[in-house]
């Protein structure tokens, strides 16, 4: 109850985060917006005033006071798209020609200046309008003021105020929903990772968090928590069954034993049996032996990797063989092309000779081995031929589990291990690994991918 309790809590701390970073950027956006306006609107009418007060200055050089006053009483009096401001006065501040009654108080200096005045109408009335002006010194008698009306400074300020109030008031409103659904949403994931983690603590396996196929951040980690499940459930599949694996393939050996020891106390005939001890012993070290080495393989780190010559690896794998395939009248056959790739020497290694060692142990007198090493487009490809009696299509999934052996391989030496560990070794390069017929026989092909720079540490 208590999570029910804090997790609206938790949403509308969400959504006021969501809701505060939404208001800034938008205050900063009209704010932006605003100053360029204005400070487009102000560019154009300084340059409207400079314009016009450069053509009262040039009257004044070339036609003197009298000239200048005139030109200012026809504009004043004549129609203008603009409305300009014009004021000549004398030296005490009398006016001469002009629209404006009296010198404003904010001009005590020559320069461009923007003021606020009361400016009257066709009517008569006085209306306080927003003027920007430039003050002139003609000479020591006259003085000049040209400006023009800019009241849109100001309507402009007006609107943006408004435009930024309800801006933040809409932004605000729609901040707070769409945030609290959103932090509602994640807390939602949050809760069915916490109960799917504790059904799967609890037993359940198959227990995987749901992919709404909408390909955003919760599918992706969905995704990667779906994967980080399959592999405890692997593991713990693979434990359940080498665990029963090894208990029957130790407990034959050890029965044997047993009873050949307590045979041979009956009898006093201790030293006939001790032929039989050792084979019984040396299997169960062969056991406890691949054991260790797929133990090691799975602890094999990525800081364990280098870049290796493959095809030198295969041929000295090859050149292991060679004696014992020739002695067992089977063919082998190696093909290894310069391929490098980056790995784990020791681990490529073992998966090479397990490939080998497996296929030359159950081809039969006359057969054949092939070991073909390629690189292409694709990546490095290893492929192990034989001509044994091959592995049934349903069975082939099942043989590169842990201590897995087919019925008709119990007669023969080995663990159930070998496969297991080139699946592990294939695993942790990023490899492909799968079995195929080969009419008569099994094809083993490994795909690596190309190129195998980063590949990941095992699990």
């Amino acid at each position: 109850m208590s999570r029910w309790r804090l997790q609206p809590t938790a949403a509308l701390r969400g959504a006021l985060w969501i809701t505060l970073i939404a208001l800034i950027a938008t205050g900063l956006a009209l704010t932006v917006q605003y100053v360029q306006t204005a400070r487009l609107l102000d560019t154009r009418v300084q340059a409207a005033v400079d314009d016009e007060a450069a053509g009262l200055i040039e009257r004044y050089r070339t036609e003197g006071p009298v000239a200048v006053a005139q030109g200012v009483a026809r504009a004043v009096d004549r129609p203008r798209v603009t409305d300009f401001i014009y004021l000549m006065t004398d030296s005490e501040g009398r006016p001469i020609a002009g629209n404006l009654a009296r010198w404003p108080g904010e001009i005590d200096r020559t320069g461009y200046r923007s003021f606020d005045t009361q400016i009257a109408t066709a009517s008569g009335t006085l209306v306080e309008r927003r003027v920007a002006a430039r003050a002139i010194l003609l000479d020591d008698t006259f003085r000049l003021l040209v400006g023009s009306l800019s009241d849109d400074r100001r309507l402009l300020r007006d609107r943006y105020v408004a435009a930024l109030v309800w801006s933040l008031l809409a932004t605000g409103a729609i901040g707070l929903l769409a945030g609290f659904w959103y932090s509602r949403r994640g807390l939602a994931f949050l809760d069915a990772a916490s109960a799917a983690g504790k059904r799967f603590r609890a037993g359940h396996l198959g227990e995987r968090l749901p992919v709404s196929g909408r390909g955003d951040e919760y599918d992706r980690l969905a995704a990667t928590l779906n994967q980080g499940f399959d592999e405890i459930e692997r593991l713990v599949d693979t434990l359940r069954t080498a665990t029963d694996a090894l208990a029957h393939d130790l407990k034959t050996p050890l029965t044997r034993i047993r009873a050949r020891v307590e045979l041979a106390a009956l009898r006093g005939d201790a030293d006939d049996v001790s032929t039989d001890l050792g084979a019984d012993l040396d299997a169960l070290l062969r056991t406890i032996d691949d054991t260790l080495r797929l133990a090691q393989a799975e602890a094999t780190l990525a800081t364990e990797f280098s870049r290796l010559d493959f095809a030198a690896i295969v041929r000295d794998a090859g050149e292991v063989f060679e004696p014992v395939a020739q002695a067992r009248g089977i063919g082998l056959t190696i093909d290894a092309a310069a391929t490098t790739i980056v790995g784990a020497r020791s681990l490529l290694g073992q998966l090479v000779i397990n490939l080998i060692d497996n296929a030359i142990k159950y081809t039969p007198e006359g057969g054949a081995v092939v070991v073909r090493l390629s690189s292409g487009a694709q990546g490095p490809r290893l492929t192990v031929t034989d001509t044994g009696p091959g592995i049934p299509a349903d069975q082939r999934d099942r043989v590169l589990a842990r201590f897995v052996r087919l019925d008709r391989s119990r007669s023969t030496e080995g663990s159930g291990l070998g496969l297991s560990i080139v699946a592990v070794a294939a695993r942790i390069h990023g490899a492909a690994l799968s079995l195929s017929d080969n009419a008569p026989g099994l094809i083993v092909t490994v795909d690596f991918a190309a190129p195998v720079e980063h590949p990941a540490p095992a699990p």
